[in-house]
């Protein structure tokens, strides 16, 4: 009886602290989202107040329709379209060239295809300033600078590694024997493709399309230098600092509208995208 009541006790303290750590992960990650939108409905003079008030008493749009003002000179709404624009190209070319890669790395006899795995494995251990001078030089000698595909390419060569080796465990998810029976029923591989290859990965190819999206969304670096009239959304952010000031609630509120769309998609399809993060892990 006494193991009975320990074994208890103990599984009720196990629940405790693990609710406990949970409780702690999400209040040290959520509040500087949550400081971030309230300053975006303060006032300035508040905002600079040394009376911080972390309950707000009241809610002002001043500066929600400040960014999107003309006269403020900062192409917030322009940046979103062009972001809006990249991102979704970027998603889904990427998952297009993804797909059939990881089938053929996967499923088919590809000379170096170790080489080749291991090489996208090495691409995230290695910083992104060794790759990114390279294809700069490229898009530069190509004349595509400054403009949606010179943006849309890089966003593709650093993405892609990642979403091969993620489209490669869901292609291993998928029985041989499926592909064995549909090409004893005579199926090519151009049939074998698009009637059975990709209609079973059409979880994956969602999730894919969700994390491409936010990964080219958030980017910062890439649009910073290869671009200069084309505006980015996380690069306009920066035009909200001066030489003399920052405009704090201006900027937390352009701030607000760039992590809106990442917020949505991740807790609308959180299981989708936890899915393709621990592919790799499960499978």
């Amino acid at each position: 009886m006494a193991a009975l009541v320990g074994t208890s006790a103990g599984r009720r303290l196990k629940r405790v602290l693990t609710y406990g750590a949970a409780v702690l992960v999400l209040v040290v990650t959520a509040f500087p989202l949550y400081g971030i939108i309230l300053t975006s409905i303060q006032t300035e003079p508040d905002i600079r107040s040394v009376d911080v008030a972390f309950i707000p008493t009241y809610i002002e749009t001043e500066h929600y329709q400040r960014i999107f003002d003309e006269a403020s000179g900062i192409p917030v709404a322009e940046s979103m379209v062009n972001s809006l624009v990249v991102a979704l190209a970027t998603a889904f070319l990427t998952v297009a060239i993804a797909v059939p890669a990881a089938y053929a790395l996967h499923r088919m006899s590809v000379p170096g295809r170790r080489i080749i795995l291991g090489g996208f494995a090495a691409i995230y251990i290695l910083p992104t300033l060794l790759f990114v001078l390279p294809l700069f030089i490229a898009v530069v000698q190509l004349g595509l600078y400054d403009t949606y595909i010179g943006l849309v390419l890089p966003y593709v060569a650093f993405t892609l590694p990642f979403m091969v080796w993620i489209m490669g465990s869901f292609v291993r998810a998928i029985p041989v024997e499926v592909e064995e029976m549909a090409r004893i029923d005579g199926a090519g591989l151009r049939q074998l493709m698009f009637r059975i290859i990709i209609p079973l990965l059409r979880p994956g190819i969602f999730a894919g399309l969700l994390l491409g999206f936010i990964l080219a969304w958030v980017e910062f670096l890439t649009p910073l230098l290869f671009t200069s009239d084309l505006s980015i959304l996380t690069v306009t952010l920066g035009l909200f600092r001066s030489t003399m000031d920052i405009a704090i609630g201006q900027l937390a509120a352009a701030t607000v509208i760039t992590a809106l769309p990442v917020i949505l998609i991740t807790a609308i399809f959180q299981r989708n995208i936890s899915e393709v993060v621990t592919a790799g892990v499960e499978r």
